[in-house]
C-alpha cells in the first residue's frame, strides 16, 4: 500500500518563531534576543521527547527570567500558528484521494495541544501520526524514517513525503522515500509528482 506523509510546520501550518522570542522578551523585560545554542539544544530535547514540556518550561523560566506554565507556552504557540492554505489544501486533497495520508513531524506535546486548541479535530483524519516527541527520534535522523516505515509495514518506495526542510528531504531520499520539498510556490509541481506517483489525476 502507498502512503502520503506530510510534515506539519511550514507545510500544514505556518508559524514565525519571532513570536516566541518576542514573548520571552516581553515576559522577562529583557531585549529581544536570538536563540542561544543552549536554547536550540533544549528545543531539540523537548521535540525528541528527551525532556518533558514541564522540564522545558522550567529551563525557559530559569534561563530567561520568566514565570511561565506549560499552558502559557501552549497559548503563545497557539497564537503563532496559522493554517498554510496551500499545504492544507494538498493534505485535504490527499485525504479525498483515498490514499492513506499520515502526519510525520518534529513536534513537542505543547505544539500538538496548541494546534488542537486552534482547530479541534485537526489530527483525527490522518491515517497515522508520527511525532518526534512520541517516537524519541527527530528528523533528519535516519532511524526515524526506518521507524515510520516499520510502523506502517511498508517499503520506502511506497511513500510520498512532503517537508519544508532540505535536510529532512535529503535524509528521506537517502532512505529510498519519494520526498519533495514544499514551499507554496512549488505546489503545482508537487501535485504533478504525486499524481504520477499514485497514478491519479
Amino acid at each position: 500500500m502507498k502512503y502520503f506523509l506530510f510534515d506539519i510546520g511550514k507545510v500544514l501550518v505556518n508559524f514565525d518563531l519571532q513570536g516566541l522570542l518576542q514573548a520571552i522578551a516581553d515576559g522577562s523585560g529583557q531585549p529581544l534576543m536570538p536563540q542561544s545554542e543552549r536554547d536550540l539544544a533544549m528545543h531539540a530535547a523537548v521535540e525528541s521527547g528527551r525532556i518533558s514540556d514541564e522540564e522545558f518550561v522550567q529551563y525557559l523560566n530559569g534561563a530567561k527570567g520568566l514565570s511561565w506554565t506549560v499552558d502559557d507556552l501552549t497559548g503563545i504557540w497557539s497564537g503563532m500558528f496559522s493554517i498554510n492554505e496551500t499545504g492544507y489544501r494538498l493534505y485535504n486533497d490527499a485525504l479525498q484521494s483515498g490514499v492513506p495520508a499520515c502526519m510525520f513531524s518534529n513536534l513537542a506535546q505543547h505544539h500538538v495541544d496548541a494546534i488542537e486548541h486552534n482547530w479541534p479535530g485537526f489530527f483525527t483524519k490522518a491515517a497515522s501520526l508520527f511525532f518526534s516527541y512520541q517516537l524519541g527520534l527527530s528528523k533528519p535522523d535516519p532511524a526515524i524514517y526506518q521507524r515510520v516505515l516499520a510502523d506502517l509495514g511498508t517499503e520506502a518506495d511506497q511513500c510520498f513525503f512532503i517537508d519544508d526542510r532540505p535536510e529532512n528531504i535529503e535524509a528521506a531520499q537517502a532512505a529510498g522515500i519519494s520526498a519533495h520539498r514544499f514551499i507554496p510556490e512549488n505546489h503545482i509541481a508537487i501535485r504533478k509528482a504525486a499524481a504520477e506517483f499514485f497514478e491519479f489525476s
